[in-house]
């Protein structure tokens, strides 16, 4: 498996993209393939989002790596990082991502629990096939947002976003 291109997302607006995150491109080191990249996304009103791309497979071989390395950039996400603002939110885009079995549900589900104790929302966004159908009868879709696309995700972010923005006391009501 190769790392991702130059490039950030297509299914992301080209406006709405910002600097990569120099982190990007990792891999786990041992075992299936996987690769997570950063992308801090200007969501209007001075907010961010901060957009975690994964690409390959989630199995027992990396999920720990990948439990680390999304824990450690969700917390930059929430505390700002480089010259950028703090992040209202977090999408993951899975929609480079091949395989996730149990393991990768862990990942996953440990990453929400991860970002709401950050004060984050965090939702998931492009699953298609075999992935898109483990998410599914998982039921993780009762607890996380899941959306056709990231561009999807992005914009109900920025919906709240500006609801938050209109009645400060609902910024912890998703």
């Amino acid at each position: 498996m190769t790392a991702f291109e130059s490039s950030p997302p297509s299914s992301v607006p080209q406006k709405t993209r910002a600097g990569l995150d120099t982190t990007a491109g990792d891999r786990g080191r041992a075992g299936a393939p996987v690769s997570l990249r950063r992308t801090d996304v200007e969501c209007g009103a001075g907010s961010t989002a901060t957009l975690l791309a994964l690409a390959g497979e989630i199995d027992a071989s990396n999920s720990s790596w990948l439990t680390v390395r999304l824990n450690t950039m969700i917390t930059s996400a929430s505390t700002g990082h480089g010259r950028t603002a703090p992040s209202s939110g977090v999408v993951i885009d899975l929609t480079r991502l091949r395989f996730c079995d149990a393991s990768g549900i862990t990942v996953l589900v440990k990453a929400f629990k991860h970002a709401r104790n950050q004060r984050l929302v965090l939702s998931m966004a492009g699953a298609t096939g075999r992935v898109d159908r483990v998410l599914r009868l998982t039921g993780i879709g009762e607890v996380i947002s899941l959306h056709p696309k990231p561009a999807d995700a992005l914009a109900a972010l920025r919906r709240r976003d500006d609801r938050t923005a209109q009645h400060p006391e609902s910024a912890l009501d998703g």
